[in-house]
């Protein structure tokens, strides 16, 4: 009978440590989901599939660009409704996934063109974008994106500015247009339709600004609900290799928030202000006050080197250090 209890004890230790470990994972990583509505498009501006297929894509094209932003954090999942999908996800409470959804209406696109020994290029794009709550699909909050870009293009027209011209050789009736050793000839992109087909449109300086605009969107979802979906971590200590020069410091964020080697984060610090409002009678307004790269990263901490800090609020030891969880982590500016 001993041996026998023996054996069950151990079978339920087993058992037990089993669970612990596959469960403990899990409950390391917190993950977010984020549900996109369809794009909504209240101008005329459409793009073509291809001249073989006239059908527009530029809403299915953005919000595709969108989740591309937001899986770039590895704890973020993201899943695209359609037209059907999207309305049940509104209807129906028990169908909805995700913390909360996006839908990103365009609202207002200009795109001009001028030739002038070449072509001018100008985009200027603008977005509404809508938050919704996955609790009741009230909405939650709302903001205004932007996005431009230009480009010139140099085409001279003939052939009078290439470096060799075959206009009397032999070698004229296989390059009938002079030998382009310059490039100057912008390259070939289909025929001209009515409306412009994705391959036409995807390298052009209107298409950047689309994009810009809707990274304006991928930050803006981080700064919802007053940032609570920002990465926020502090310093905690200078490294033994930090001199006065080369600034070092031990963060408390790693790998598991997402950092990677290059990163380059904000060291932000709170002013409080007291207030005449008996509603608010305290109110605090974050600044920037220095930036920093990520040099190492560990599963839990990360050490970073200092780029540039304010003068007249240098950064120090228990600052926190923060950076957005989508998008370009690039330098911010001082304030």
């Amino acid at each position: 009978m001993q041996s026998q209890s023996s054996i069950i004890d151990r079978i339920l230790f087993f058992f037990l440590l089993l669970m612990a470990t596959c469960a403990s994972p899990s409950e390391a990583v917190s993950s977010r989901h984020i549900v996109l509505l369809p794009t909504l498009n209240y101008t005329e501006y459409e793009i073509w599939e291809s001249k073989y297929y006239p059908v527009n894509v530029l809403e299915r094209k953005m919000t595709e660009y969108l989740a591309s932003l937001l899986r770039q954090n590895p704890f973020t999942d993201v899943s695209i409704l359609d037209d059907s999908q999207a309305q049940q996800w509104m209807d129906d409470p028990y169908s909805r996934q995700g913390a909360f959804a996006v839908q990103m209406e365009l609202y207002s696109v200009l795109a001009k063109e001028r030739e002038v020994l070449g072509s001018f290029e100008k985009g200027d794009v603008s977005l509404r974008v809508r938050i919704y709550s996955a609790a009741d699909a009230e909405l939650e909050t709302s903001y205004i994106s932007s996005g431009k870009d230009q480009r010139y293009t140099f085409n001279p027209g003939d052939d009078r500015l290439y470096l060799l011209n075959t206009r009397t050789s032999i070698i004229d009736i296989f390059y009938r247009n002079g030998l382009d050793f310059l490039r100057l000839t912008p390259p070939d992109k289909g025929q001209k339709m009515s409306r412009l087909t994705w391959r036409q449109f995807s390298g052009t300086p209107y298409w950047q600004a689309f994009k810009n605009a809707i990274k304006g969107v991928a930050v803006g979802i981080t700064d919802m609900r007053d940032g609570e979906l920002a990465v926020i971590g502090r310093i905690i200590a200078p490294t033994a290799n930090s001199t006065r020069r080369n600034r070092e410091y031990i963060i408390t964020l790693g790998r598991q928030d997402a950092l990677a080697v290059g990163d380059i984060l904000q060291v932000v610090r709170g002013d409080t202000y007291i207030t005449v409002d008996p509603e608010n009678p305290v109110v605090v307004l974050p600044g920037v006050v220095g930036n920093v790269r990520v040099i190492r990263t560990m599963s839990e901490q990360a050490v970073v080197r200092l780029l540039n800090e304010n003068s007249q609020n240098p950064v120090q030891l228990n600052d926190l250090v923060t950076a957005p969880p989508y998008g370009t982590k690039k330098v911010a500016p001082l304030r």
